[in-house]
């Protein structure tokens, strides 16, 4: 069986991001890049099923610049065993639909049985490329997944749904997004990252893709400073209580 993976590369959530002049993009300057958080869970529940059949392939797909292949490797340090980049000229111009077609086109060309995608990513929490991606492939598409566990005759897929999972049975390609699941992403083990260095990333070009919809950034700004809180020193518990709901009514305008 083969996995596919794909996954983005965004600013650690540990980075101080700061808007750039223009007011349209971020200062890349001193940021530290990593995979998205929920591609890191997608990666996690793929490595697992390797874990349990070691003739498992878990590969690994992104679009983006050179400095995406950073992302790639992090995933080979973590256990996957091959990557690809799709990039080249126009890269950082396209679209959610114009990377949604790019990835379909490697689809084609990798042939995977599954292909797993963070529910989101965490730098525009848009949710869109797994769903956009399994519309280009003519594929079913199941959210909120949390476990994969191998059937007869295909994959049962754990669903998150209120209270419990659903489970689905997968036959065929589906593409799936990887909610947090109960098993943080493992570390990449120091042999995982020397053998990372040293594997080869094949680029694929970007070059004809169809991307019909175009999206600008009209503005970007950070949130409003967060104001001080209130400590409530002297009174007895029901006097801070009836003080409390005052504020929350009267300055916060929240009851």
């Amino acid at each position: 069986m083969r996995l596919l993976i794909c996954i983005k590369q965004v600013p650690d959530s540990t980075t101080r991001v700061k808007v750039a002049p223009d007011g349209k993009a971020i200062v890349t300057d001193g940021v530290t890049w990593s995979i998205s958080p929920y591609d890191e869970y997608a990666i996690e529940l793929a490595l697992e099923q390797k874990d349990t059949a070691p003739d498992t392939v878990v590969s690994v797909i992104s679009v983006g610049g050179p400095r995406t292949k950073d992302a790639l490797r992090q995933a080979l340090a973590m256990g996957c065993d091959d990557a690809t980049l799709i990039t080249g000229e126009g890269v950082d111009a396209l679209g959610p639909l114009g990377i949604a077609n790019a990835l379909k086109l490697a689809v084609d060309d990798l042939t995977p049985d599954l292909v797993l995608c963070g529910k989101q990513a965490s730098d525009d929490d848009q949710g869109f490329i797994g769903p956009a991606l399994a519309e280009a492939l003519g594929w079913p598409h199941v959210g909120q997944i949390t476990k994969l566990a191998p059937a007869a005759g295909g994959t049962e897929i754990f669903k998150e749904t209120e209270g419990g999972h659903e489970v689905w049975k997968a036959t065929g390609g589906v593409v799936v997004t990887v909610q947090k699941s109960p098993k943080e992403p493992r570390y990449p083990s120091l042999p995982g990252i020397m053998k990372a260095k040293k594997k080869e990333i094949p680029e694929r070009p970007v070059a004809g893709v169809d991307d019909p919809v175009k999206l600008e950034i009209v503005k970007l700004e950070p949130p409003p400073a967060r104001g001080g809180g209130k400590i409530f020193k002297d009174g007895d518990t029901k006097s801070h209580a009836a003080e409390l709901a005052k504020l929350l009514r009267d300055e916060a305008k929240v009851l």
